[in-house]
């Protein structure tokens, strides 16, 4: 099983990286600001994520194993995307307190969770064949 520790701080960098410049076309060249924007800039790295998973095992990766992949992307991603705005901002707790927000937040995390495993799909098949953690490269 590749490190869990690397894997998700590898999805940090790539996931506060990404917002910081995807912030910055935004304000500087007018690139639209949508939900579905953000879904998708959470879930890309995950295409990296995957193939680094896939390779660095040192045996054939259960779904099991790659469900703790995806936990260790979906809990930085709850936590910079839900927990921290709603501590720190007082309009998102209020949001959250209402039935018709606290859905509309759970819907994007749920989309956002199976983009998620989309792409971490999409990067254990680029990895290819004798990757390690897809079953390559194993002695009898």
């Amino acid at each position: 099983m590749p490190s869990l520790t690397s894997l998700g701080l590898r999805y940090l960098v790539w996931l506060v990286g990404l917002r910081l410049v995807f912030a910055a076309l935004v304000a500087f060249a007018g690139l639209p600001n949508s939900l579905a924007a953000g879904v998708i800039l959470a879930s890309v790295p995950a295409v990296d994520i995957g193939m680094r998973a896939a390779r660095t095992a040192d045996r054939l990766l259960s779904l099991k194993d790659w469900a703790a992949v995806w936990g260790v992307m979906i809990g930085p991603y709850l936590v910079l995307n839900v927990v921290v705005p709603a501590v720190l901002i007082p309009e998102v707790r209020q949001m959250l307190s209402e039935p018709q927000g606290l859905g509309n937040t759970f819907f994007l995390a749920a989309s956002t969770g199976l983009m998620l495993a989309l792409f971490l799909s999409i990067g254990k098949r680029a990895a290819g064949a004798s990757a390690p953690g897809n079953g390559g490269n194993r002695t009898p």
